[in-house]
């Protein structure tokens, strides 16, 4: 409701049918606004006994995967209603503030999300005398973990920070509901006292809403971000990065997993089609003109893997992640820290082990039987189409094009 009185307040317009026998909706004077009800989810409109659904539709056809430039029109319910998630109109405009960034309309770029399109100066150290430095890791760090029912990977997280700092520090797990897990590994659970061990209320949390949670949670100046299926060790370097956080502007130091996700973004149309895009560059920033003088091996960039020691100010400034995307979030929020001209930095010397059997290491048969990998996988499969149109529409544009081996695309400061 408070996002088409956000519409209505920019266009000076209400929904309704675009002409008077089709079905097709947009934009009309809001003495033509038709009358849309919430029912079990879906917008409906009723006429003459008849229920009609909103839906989007894709090549004429009722789609529940909608792209960029679809049509939104009345259905039979018996199609793919849209789904309707409401949100507070507060929320949802702080969620997009990025799209409202002032940009020069160009050929290359002619679309609101154009605005991010600038490069962080790079970091700057800080004073000494407006340093406070931390004495103890354990006093300034806290791990937050997003998992989904696979407990015995968290504990094994939490075992290896513990062996590679002789120490343990504040951790917070959130995982998928609404069972408890079977007595045996809440017991092991209970054996991490530092450990905060959150069952959610719903089967389907989503990774961008358990981490908004456990962030919101942390009461230290700084957060490392970790998936459940990380192992950190003494090559992890955690004391750099927080040395580096400590003495620079920095808000988020990215170390290096399996797959190198290090790069610059940018939005522009795209060339061969016209539609507005985000060009992902992989590697770009590796390069000797990004590389920090202070801490050879770390790099200027836009991007980082999702493991990452942060500012907790910066992240909750920011917003966290779209907590409607619940899968394929990674890249949104580093736009986010982009489009508020946050500094990150990857170090290819601060290395995450990424030990999986979905990422060719061989777990331990107590690892391995702990969850149910069909189910999992099947959850994730199912939804990374949708979630990847759900982080396109989220960022108004049409497509993701990832670009290999194209070093140093920017051509702006």
């Amino acid at each position: 409701k408070q996002w088409y009185q956000r519409r209505v307040a920019i266009t000076a317009g209400c929904v309704g049918l675009k002409t008077k026998f089709a079905t097709d909706l947009g934009l009309v004077h809001c003495e033509q606004a038709i009358k849309l009800d919430l029912w079990n989810g879906s917008l409906i409109h009723s006429v003459k006994n008849i229920v009609l659904c909103v839906s989007p539709l894709h090549d004429n056809k009722p789609t529940s995967e909608p792209q960029l430039g679809d049509t939104i029109a009345l259905t039979s319910c018996d199609e793919k209603a849209s789904a309707v998630q409401l949100l507070e109109e507060r929320s949802f405009l702080k969620d997009r503030a990025a799209l409202l960034l002032p940009y020069t309309s160009n050929s290359k770029c002619d679309f609101p999300a154009c605005g991010t399109n600038h490069r962080a100066p790079k970091p700057k150290h800080l004073s000494p005398l407006k340093t406070e430095r931390c004495n103890e890791i354990s006093d300034c760090v806290t791990v937050v973990v997003k998992t989904a029912r696979r407990p015995l990977l968290a504990i094994r997280l939490a075992k290896s920070i513990q062996t590679t700092l002789n120490r343990n520090l504040s951790m917070i797990v959130i995982d998928d509901g609404p069972d408890l897990h079977p007595p045996e590994i809440m017991d092991e659970i209970g054996n991490f006292p530092n450990m905060t061990y959150i069952i959610g209320d719903r089967e389907d949390l989503g990774i961008s809403e358990g981490r908004n949670i456990g962030v919101r949670m942390v009461k230290t100046k700084y957060f490392i971000n970790l998936d459940d299926d990380y192992v950190v060790s003494e090559h992890t370097d955690m004391p750099k990065m927080l040395e580096m956080l400590d003495t620079t502007d920095l808000s988020l130091v990215g170390g290096k997993c399996k797959n190198d996700f290090a790069g610059f973004m940018e939005f522009r149309n795209d060339e061969k089609t016209g539609k507005s895009a985000l060009m992902y560059y992989p590697g770009s920033c590796v390069v000797e003109s990004e590389e920090l003088s202070s801490y050879p091996g770390c790099y200027r960039c836009d991007l980082t893997a999702n493991g990452f020691m942060a500012r907790t100010r910066d992240i909750l400034d920011v917003g966290g992640w779209s907590k409607e995307v619940k899968i394929q979030e990674h890249k949104d929020i580093f736009l986010r820290l982009k489009a508020a001209r946050k500094k990150v930095v990857f170090c290819e010397n601060c290395i995450i082990e990424n030990e999986h059997s979905d990422k060719g290491v061989e777990l331990n048969n107590e690892i391995e039987n702990s969850y149910d990998k069909e189910a999992y996988s099947k959850l994730r499969g199912g939804r990374h189409k949708q979630m990847r149109h759900m982080f396109l529409n989220h960022w108004n544009v049409a497509r993701l094009i990832k670009i290999e081996n194209e070093t140093n695309p920017l051509t702006w400061d």
